[in-house]
């Protein structure tokens, strides 16, 4: 029976008094603490003193509220200190909360303490905008700044103010925690990054010295006269050493890894280097001068001989280590992404199309690999043309989907097609004719076949084949050595190391084991060469620094900004970690052996590592405390550049793969993806670029960019696009030139001064940490995004493979994305699709580019007008199908599956409606209506025809004009 005694409470006893519950048990007694003794008493005995409880209860409540008290003083005076010294001893407040604050203050109170300060700091001592308004970081960029203790790794995505973050942190270590700046270094990977963190810093430290930079840029370049060929960085890194010292500042120690290991060592040999953009390549002249040598050597001329034939008739994607083991899906992406490389140079698609191209080439045929040419409408592309005569000969189709319903039924539109064409004929082939009696008999089938139209067959030798490909192969073959000698060098492989790698490791062909070989006897030679000329390459220069280093030598001195002392460093903060190397770890490594206290603050992107293929190693950023040790992760993920539809496509590609970035821009920004096999060049642009179905586009693009006031770079995986470009017109301008640059000048070309400027074309690679308001991705196609090149296993005993070649391509794609701040507009082809994109359709949603909002620009060399004829709407036959033959002898064109289904292009100058009424088809016209177009596709005029009567609905004629625009 529950009477109401409960543990705790305060009980009354006749015999014994007062005293507290301590225990009940089941047989109905109470353990209780009277003030003379502990008893069991029946709890029957018992009476609950309420009214003792309840004073023993108020009593608690004051001791509890008194404590609190207490503690909130406490508190507030911890908390007191802790933004007393946030404002003069911010370097100690870690220690003071460790020693003082424990159970009283929250880590994440301390935390808080630190983002508001630092917030409030920054803004006051940083400059305003340019419209007025203070700078604060966001909470992430300011717990980044207020970690001034320990090792840090900050992950910072695009577009999300990391080298703000970096420079404001050091600006916070020098004026507010009074660190010398001699007791930093900032180490960048590259001189351009460099600078601008020096320049930054610098117009951080005195709000005058940014315009004065510029001023002084401005007149070095005048006194070093603009006909020379200048160093602009050059120019500006001695501008900003020169205005520091006027104003007497004192900058931290900023510069590359290479140029502190030339700092430290002072080399007398002279260095060996690519520059990044392809001016300068010392380091491959070298490389290629002791392949020549060696080829002086019959044996090994002959050996690299027999590599580079053997290689170019490989098929990689046939030995692809580690694609059998994969889903379908997975092998199937993979091999899209392999490039299969003809002996004349071209990517073809498949295994089979390289048979035939190599064939072609052996026997000394003259062909064209996918020549382009209009179909009703649509462009054309036959796999071979094999030519007899300038406009007849030999079409060559591989059907190397045979099944597809889709795939099957264009076949035979093409055989239809080709069987029209009474000066080509159609020979086909299908993966069926290699895999029933293997390779050998398909190219004595393709042999057969060749000869029974005429077309001789006669092979080439060895040796005239190996010298028309010699020189490209040679090139190649040095292209491919001067990547794995660096590889080598940046592990610090030695040539005995790389000897006993090579006798331990199971090449997948005799064509890697070959390479292999001749890697060994060449790098040894490089080596040997460095030695006796007295050169050295960056890489082992870098060697040695580590080795100085770590044997005392902390002492270095920089030309400009004076000496430094390795060992008396309290900070060390690196940009771009995710590109860290086995080197750069080597010489870090050496810096802290001799300075063990030195923090370390590392700023990167894992989603932007794209430089594996220059000997970068992600393992250092994703096993960060494994190399460095205990240090903390911070992250900087919201994305001030783009507009949240980019932000969003750039999280969808990278989806699973770490923390994604936060758009802060209220604007949605316009993501379009185009297939350019939906794109129907106007009449007047088909002419214009006959052929050439990217140019087009590109131009309508680009001129809606301008309309809309957009900066537009466009953007490609490699120096050059996947698609037929029609040059002619730049050709008649007289211009030249090669790769991406060729085809901005062609685009420029169509632009008038003040415009054309304002589109620039780079790499993918190239423009990594830039930005533009609009961005076009030319070429988001298989053997693109992912490109693994079909030298990829030469470097396979280095830790290549398709697969993590595959994810640096895809990240290669996330930079190319998230350059764009307003507008991207993605191009692919719907039939050759890259797989990233094909990911990107399932995980986000996309809107395709409706190019009826894109105009066809008008010319600003000769105007045109569009004729098109079709029947009017509501006749129950089909009139213009009476005048077939008419209106194609008047070169009119047929578009078929549109209502006007006739075009012809005529130029402005001269024209008048007469024109075509004196056309045969006209007088016999019966329901037909005219329209008449500028080839913007702006309505000009519109005619009905009943019975050869003309009725005029519209007519402008007379008012139309077209601007003259200047295109000099």
């Amino acid at each position: 029976m529950d009477i109401g005694v409960r543990v705790g409470q305060w009980v009354s006893h006749c015999d014994y008094g007062k005293g507290v519950v301590q225990n009940l048990d089941l047989a109905g007694y109470a353990k209780v603490q009277f003030d003379l003794a502990v008893r069991y008493v029946r709890l029957q005995d018992v009476v609950v003193d309420y009214r003792r409880q309840k004073e023993e209860e108020e009593q608690q409540q004051r001791r509890q509220e008194s404590y609190r008290k207490q503690t909130e003083v406490k508190r507030n005076e911890l908390l007191s200190d802790i933004r007393k010294r946030l404002q003069n001893e911010f370097l100690s407040v870690d220690s003071f909360f460790s020693s003082s604050c424990f159970g009283l203050i929250s880590k994440a109170e301390l935390e808080k303490e630190k983002i508001a300060f630092v917030k409030w700091w920054v803004s006051e001592n940083t400059p305003k905008s340019k419209s007025g308004k203070k700078y604060f970081p966001d909470d992430e960029q300011a717990t980044a700044i207020a970690a001034v203790h320990g090792h840090i790794q900050v992950v910072a995505r695009a577009g999300s103010g990391k080298t703000t973050t970096l420079v404001n942190r050091a600006l916070f270590l020098m004026k507010h925690c009074r660190v010398a700046p001699d007791q930093m270094l900032l180490l960048a990977f590259n001189r351009k990054a460099a600078l601008e963190i020096r320049r930054r810093l610098l117009a951080l430290l005195h709000d005058l010295t940014d315009a004065a930079v510029a001023n002084e840029v401005a007149r070095r370049i005048r006194e070093a006269g603009w006909h020379k060929k200048i160093d602009k960085e050059e120019i500006e890194a001695s501008a900003v050493d020169a205005i520091a010292a006027q104003f007497g500042i004192t900058l931290p120690h900023v510069m590359t890894f290479h140029a502190l290991a030339y700092a430290v060592i002072h080399p007398e040999e002279s260095l060996l280097y690519n520059e990044a953009d392809g001016q300068a390549k010392g380091l491959s002249r070298v490389v290629q001068q002791v392949i020549d040598d060696h080829l002086q050597i019959p044996a090994i001329k002959e050996q690299i001989r027999q590599l580079m034939l053997a290689h170019f008739r490989e098929d990689w994607d046939r030995i692809a280590e580690g694609c059998y083991n994969q889903s379908k899906e997975e092998l199937l992406r993979f091999r899209r992404s392999l490039p299969k490389e003809s002996l004349a140079g071209e990517y073809v698609k498949s295994y089979g199309e390289k048979v035939i191209a190599d064939f072609l080439f052996e026997h000394d045929i003259p062909y064209k690999y996918e020549r382009n040419h209009w179909w009703s409408g649509i462009n054309y592309r036959p796999d071979f043309t094999v030519f007899k005569a300038p406009k007849s000969g030999v079409i060559i189709e591989y059907f190397g989907l045979k099944g597809d319903a889709d795939y099957d039924d264009m076949s035979e539109k093409k055989r239809e097609y080709w069987e029209a064409q009474k000066d080509w004929t159609l020979i086909e082939f299908s993966p069926y004719n290699i895999k029933a009696k293997g390779v050998d008999a398909f190219r004595a089938l393709l042999k057969e076949c060749l000869a029974s139209e005429g077309i001789r067959c006669i092979r080439l030798s060895e040796e005239e084949i190996w010298h028309r490909i010699r020189d490209r192969a040679i090139d190649r073959f040095t292209t491919a050595m001067v990547g794995f000698i660096g590889r080598c060098r940046k592990r610090s492989l030695f040539p005995p190391e790389l000897r006993k790698l090579i006798d331990s490791y199971s090449p997948l062909s005799s064509v890697e084991k070959m390479f292999l070989d001749l890697a060994h006897c060449l790098y040894g030679a490089y080596l040997n060469r460095l030695s006796a000329t007295g050169e050295e390459d960056f890489d082992g220069l870098m060697q040695r620094a580590a080795d100085a280093i770590s044997a005392g030598q902390t002492l270095f001195l920089r030309r400009n900004t004076g000496a430094g002392d390795l060992a008396s460093l309290r900070y060390v903060c690196i940009d771009e970690f995710q590109d860290f190397s086995d080197l750069f770890y080597r010489l870090l490594c050496a810096i802290r052996k001799q300075d063990p206290t030195v923090e370390l603050f590392c700023v990167g992107d894992d989603w932007q590592a794209i430089n594996g293929f220059a000997g970068s190693d992600l393992r250092f950023f994703n096993n960060f405390q494994n190399f460095i040790g205990e240090s903390r992760r911070l992250y900087i993920s919201t994305n001030y550049r783009s507009s949240a539809s980019i932000v969003a496509v750039g999280n969808a590609l990278m989806k699973g793969l770490g923390k994604p970035a936060i758009g802060h821009k209220g604007s949605v920004g316009t993501m379009l993806v185009s297939d350019i096999n939906e794109f129907e060049p106007s009449l007047v642009e088909k002419e214009r670029h006959s052929g050439d179905i990217i140019t087009p586009a590109v131009l309508r693009l680009v001129n809606r960019a301008f309309a809309d006031d957009l900066d537009v770079v466009m953007l490609c995986r490699r120096n050059g696009l996947p698609w037929y470009v029609n040059y002619q017109a730049q050709a008649q301008l007289g211009r030249d030139g090669q790769g991406l640059d060729r085809y901005l000048d062609l685009i420029r070309s169509f632009f008038p001064k003040g415009l054309k400027e304002r589109v620039t074309i780079s790499t993918a690679h190239k423009h990594k940490g830039l930005e533009k308001e609009m961005v076009i991705v030319l070429d988001a196609v298989a053997r693109s995004y992912p490109l693994i090149h079909p030298d990829w296993a030469f470097s396979r005993i280095l830790g290549d493979s398709p697969e993590t070649i595959t994810q640096e391509e895809r990240r290669l794609l996330y930079v190319a994305l998230t350059r764009a701040v307003e507008k991207l507009v993605i191009i692919t082809d719907g039939k050759n699709r890259s797989p990233f994109l094909e990911e990107l359709e399932r995980r986000h949603r996309q809107t395709v580019v409706r190019w009826e909002d894109y105009p066809p620009m008008r010319s600003t060399t000769a105007s045109r007008l569009i004729v098109k004829v079709g029947n009017q709407e509501r006749r129950g036959s089909n009139p213009t199908f009476a005048l077939r033959n008419e209106l194609s002898a008047c070169r009119y064109r047929p578009q078929y599956g549109k209502s006007f289904n006739w075009e012809k292009s005529f130029p402005k100058d001269g024209f008048s409606v007469s024109t075509i009424k004196a056309e045969v088809w006209a007088a016999s016209a019966d329901g037909v209506e005219v329209r008449i177009l500028e080839d913007t596709g702006t309505l000009v005029a519109r005619f009905l025809i009943d019975a050869g009567n003309w009725n005029c609905v519209v007519d402008q004629l007379e008012s139309f004009d077209t601007p003259k625009t200047d295109t000099d």
